[in-house]
């Protein structure tokens, strides 16, 4: 366990040694927004994103980047640090894809799917800024749509799923999860991968992490995925928790380092 202050992050960075690909859970501290998630899915964390860069080898949190959906609909570049610095406002947690076909990255397969993930992902990050009262409009919709989701499967009110195509990209849902976006980045890339060197299919369940998909996914499924499903799948490995500045090292959820998180 070693304790960190925001400003002096970086210098120990060597303690939480990320990787492109990885996946970071996100509690957002006093956000209402955050807190419904949470209270809607009973779990401890409300955002997710994917890192897309980790920079030079010193592992220098200022110079790595994430590809992250934010809640008002767009899909960003952000550094690491805007969540890693912010220990008022953020606890950030690494899980981590560890198949063996996935986690030996000096096979060219392995490298390859890496590529394809981060590709798909950056792809649909958006560069333009736009008008501050139009962002939060959006993100007041979409998270309303989201809720109201949350709501009707509480109820088990039943309803149609969309047909949406397998053209579809995350961008152009009106609402899907950051999670959703995460789960879509692993499905796609795998799928790709398949179709262009062909290989074993089995793979495409290992990265399937929403529990609720129990055949062939539609891309609604997929983009449906919550933050707490990735939390809670085993097929992701746990392996930082950054609570209040602390970086701890921990091999799963019940590490007695992780303890009981509320939601």
């Amino acid at each position: 366990m070693i304790g960190m202050e925001s400003n002096t992050m970086n210098t120990k960075a060597k303690a939480c040694r990320l990787r492109a690909t990885d996946i970071l859970l996100v509690h957002t501290k006093r956000s209402f927004w955050g807190w419904l998630i949470r209270f809607g899915t009973h779990c401890y964390w409300n955002h997710a994103l994917i890192v897309y860069s980790t920079g030079s080898k010193k592992q220098d949190f200022e110079k790595m980047l994430a590809v992250d959906a934010k809640t008002d609909g767009t899909i960003v570049m952000s550094r690491v640090s805007d969540y890693f610095n912010r220990q008022g406002k953020y606890d950030v947690a690494v899980k981590r894809l560890e198949a063996g076909w996935f986690h030996n990255n000096r096979q060219v397969p392995a490298r390859e799917l890496h590529r394809h993930i981060r590709n798909i992902a950056v792809n649909e990050a958006q560069f333009h800024l736009g008008l501050r009262l139009m962002r939060s409009l959006k993100q007041i919709i979409r998270q309303l749509t989201v809720i109201l989701r949350f709501i009707r499967k509480k109820i088990r009110h039943r309803q149609t799923t969309p047909n949406l195509p397998w053209s579809i990209r995350p961008a152009q849902v009106r609402a899907f999860t950051c999670g959703g976006f995460v789960q879509w980045c692993y499905y796609k890339a795998v799928f790709k991968m398949l179709e262009e060197r062909g290989g074993d299919r089995s793979m495409l369940n290992d990265v399937i992490f929403n529990p609720r998909i129990k055949k062939a996914p539609t891309p609604f499924e997929l983009l449906t995925t919550t933050p707490a499903d990735l939390a809670n799948c085993d097929k992701l490995s746990w392996k930082y928790v950054i609570r209040d500045g602390v970086i701890r090292e921990i091999s799963s959820s019940s590490d007695e380092r992780f303890a009981v998180l509320p939601v």
